[in-house]
């Protein structure tokens, strides 16, 4: 399903900074970010998610984040799976209502205005339909946010999420740009490469680059920039110099 909106830490160095790998392109202005839900804007309850509205919590700066890329003028677009309601642990219009009625309040309340433009979510579980084409790690729901948001240009979009499944959705959906997040499931990322004396923003060029113990990221996910979380990753990919 997609619900369209009307639209109306630590500052980093201008440019991409690449600890374990550089990338040889500067990559053009965004124009979308596609972002994750659980672990990424809000705290990550584990699965099945979040079935309750009182479990819904804002990560810190997440709502600052989303109002950056608002006062950028730069789309922003909630793509998330919700197998909650293919399990029949909440109901579909409790996740869209309620739930993500409370995700737009507290964005709201917390960044002074904030607000995401769209939301694109996926219900339906592996085994209710194994060969889901919208269903993260398949790119379905990446490209519905470019067809509804008229990019045509994927090199312009930009997918933040925390798991190798979001990885590889923005891969899959003709180079989308990756960025991890080392909270939620990145957390783990992020505290690997904090031992291994890595500053963030990195980039993930290979397989070698990436922590032992960590994540398996397959090769088409390459390259991976690494933030240490939605604030992070919008303040640095806004302030780039092309």
């Amino acid at each position: 399903a997609i619900h369209v909106y009307p639209r109306r830490g630590t500052m980093c160095a201008r440019g991409r900074r690449a600890r374990v790998g550089t990338r040889a392109v500067a990559a053009a202005a965004p124009t979308l970010f596609c972002i994750d839900r659980d672990g990424v804007i809000n705290v990550d309850v584990g699965a099945p998610g979040v079935i309750d509205v009182r479990d819904f919590v804002l990560l810190p700066r997440a709502a600052m984040a989303v109002k950056m890329l608002n006062d950028a003028g730069v789309r922003c677009c909630v793509v998330t799976n919700q197998t909650c309601v293919g399990k029949a642990l909440a109901t579909e219009s409790y996740v869209r209502d309620v739930i993500h009625g409370e995700m737009r309040d507290a964005l709201a309340r917390e960044g002074r205005g904030a607000k995401v433009d769209g939301v694109i979510y996926a219900t339906r579980t592996r085994e209710q339909a194994p060969a889901c084409t919208r269903r993260k790690p398949a790119p379905g729901m990446v490209l519905e946010a470019l067809e509804t948001f008229d990019e045509t240009d994927a090199a312009r979009v930009v997918f933040v999420g925390d798991t190798v499944t979001d990885m590889q959705a923005a891969a899959r959906a003709g180079g989308v740009r990756r960025a991890l997040v080392c909270t939620g499931y990145g957390k783990v990322m992020g505290e690997a490469l904090r031992k291994a004396n890595v500053s963030l923003p990195t980039t993930l060029t290979c397989a070698a680059d990436v922590p032992l113990g960590t994540m398996m990221i397959p090769d088409e996910c390459f390259p991976v920039d690494v933030f240490e979380d939605l604030f992070h990753a919008v303040t640095c990919i806004l302030n780039e110099t092309p």
